[in-house]
């Protein structure tokens, strides 16, 4: 895989990765064994030109955001066959122009989506159909500079935006499909310079963040790119932790992009430079896995007793 951009896990804890460099969606399990593939250069229906964004619903369907065809395809996760697209090129309802990133509201049945070079985000139901759209370019609240990643809470409803070029995080209310509330905003400077400044690595900061992704509990994970490194934060920004640094080992980045989380915590990193994906364990579930690796093994090797008689 080179490069490496979108991730998404389903309910069932399979993995999908956008295989960009080959315009391709590749299906992994848990453990990261290798399942199916599908897609291939052009504009026909399965093909890709340049695939970003993934996201999975809740129903075991993926959606694939089609960058360069400027479209949304949707496909059957299970096998990969192709069920729908929709949007084309330009800055009309439902158009796009270098779109992103994708979320699906797996509870209310809306999909979102990053129109990166029109600078908004589009939200649709689940047949594509257009409901609303909202931003602009610029700095200010509610306007964005080629945003990227996005995200929402499944509890709330509530809208994570990557606002890349801003190197910022906005969060917003659209639940009355009129005009969003913008309710947080973290990260980013609005002065010049921010991408190349100090202040940009400081813990809480971002440097041209990318993906981004919401746990059960509501926290927020945010591939901070250009600083190869993961931010976690709660639903209001709040910092809580970060890990990585630039290199190859473990636990190291080259440009992070995509980022999912599977409903026991685990976090699933898209390290694209290295042309990989880490996973990364919370404690309580890394101690679980060890007890069960330790009495697998217990119970494969003889006692004592029996290998006295």
């Amino acid at each position: 895989m080179a490069p490496v951009y979108g991730l998404c896990v389903d309910q069932q804890g399979s993995l999908f990765a956008v295989d960009n460099g080959n315009n391709r969606v590749q299906k992994f399990d848990n453990a990261g064994n290798f399942i199916i593939l599908w897609g291939n250069f052009g504009s026909a229906n399965s093909n890709f030109h340049n695939p970003t964004g993934i996201a999975c619903d809740g129903k075991g369907d993926v959606w694939v955001v089609d960058t360069n065809n400027h479209r949304v395809q949707k496909f059957d996760g299970k096998l990969g066959g192709y069920l729908m697209k929709f949007g084309s090129r330009g800055n009309g309802e439902g158009q796009f122009n270098s779109p992103w990133g994708i979320a699906v509201d797996r509870v209310r049945g809306y999909v979102y989506v990053v129109d990166s070079a029109n600078f908004r985000v589009q939200k649709f139901d689940m047949n594509g159909e257009f409901i609303m759209s909202w931003g602009s370019f610029g700095n200010g609240d509610g306007q964005f500079y080629f945003p990227r990643g996005v995200a929402e809470d499944q509890a709330d409803g509530f809208v994570y935006v990557v606002d890349m070029g801003n190197h910022r995080i906005q969060k917003f209310d659209t639940s009355t499909n009129v005009l969003p509330q913008l309710l947080a905003k973290w990260g980013g400077s609005a002065e010049p310079g921010h991408a190349s400044s100090s202040l940009a690595q400081e813990a809480g900061q971002l440097r041209s963040p990318w993906g981004i992704t919401v746990d059960g509990a509501g926290d927020v994970y945010v591939t901070d790119t250009g600083n190869h490194r993961i931010e976690k934060f709660d639903k209001e920004g709040n910092f809580i932790t970060q890990w990585g640094g630039f290199g190859n080992g473990k636990g190291q980045f080259n440009f992070p992009y995509g980022v999912a989380v599977d409903v026991r915590g685990s976090v699933f990193v898209v390290d694209s430079g290295n042309t990989r994906v880490e996973q990364f364990m919370p404690a309580d579930e890394g101690s679980e896995r060890l007890q069960e690796d330790a009495e697998a093994v217990a119970e494969l090797t003889p006692d004592s007793e029996s290998l006295k008689s």
